[in-house]
């Protein structure tokens, strides 16, 4: 696996030219993000979080953010996605995923971004990003659960090669499920490594 100074996955590592010409940086999670992400869940709608963890959450305590947080980057893939203005950085978007305990060849995943940011091609970019490094990382499958209700994300799940269907538990969820190719991620990556034209607005997983 290639990996950069800070020890992060190079494919978790650049900077994503939006559609409107800003430019968001990215790199892996660090646990010294805690407070960063705990002001980026806090400043989402109450559909946005709603969406993310599917059940009502005013904001992320303190013990789950540090579980987001302090990660080892193989079992937990975490990418922040945040941008720096007058030397302080804001996050405005996150991709994760966590291999699933019981087949290390699956992974369950999540996007969220910021209210700003949404429509630029951020979520769908985040996607790329997070497929490419699971493929590399020997990851065959992506899933998720999101909310019936949640038509964005079932539209662009759609339109990134996931396949939707019935949750088989819960008849408010869908599943999200995509077989990732390492040379077909890899094109998707450079598709949306400098401009997206979709949004991908929030899946609920790890």
């Amino acid at each position: 696996m290639t990996s950069t100074d800070q020890g992060h996955p190079a494919q978790l590592t650049g900077v994503i030219a939006l559609a409107d010409g800003r430019r968001v940086s990215l790199r892996g999670s660090l646990p010294q993000d805690i407070d960063l992400l705990r002001a980026f869940f806090r400043a989402l709608s109450d559909q946005a979080r709603y969406f993310r963890f599917m059940t009502k959450c005013g904001e992320l305590s303190e013990s789950m953010a540090r579980r987001f947080t302090d990660i080892d980057q193989v079992r937990h893939v975490a990418l922040t996605a945040y941008v720096t203005t007058g030397g302080s950085e804001t996050m405005v978007g996150e991709a994760r995923y966590i291999l699933s305990p019981d087949d290390p060849r699956s992974a369950e995943f999540a996007v969220a971004v910021a209210a700003d940011w949404q429509g630029l091609g951020l979520a769908r970019a985040l996607l790329a990003r997070l497929s490419g490094q699971a493929a590399v990382a020997g990851v065959h499958r992506l899933v998720g659960d999101t909310l019936a209700s949640n038509v964005a994300m079932l539209e662009l799940a759609r339109a990134a090669g996931f396949t939707v269907s019935g949750n088989g538990l819960d008849g408010r969820l869908r599943r999200l499920a995509k077989e990732l190719r390492p040379k077909a991620e890899r094109r998707s990556l450079q598709r949306f490594a400098v401009t997206a034209q979709a949004e991908l607005h929030c899946s609920q997983g790890g």
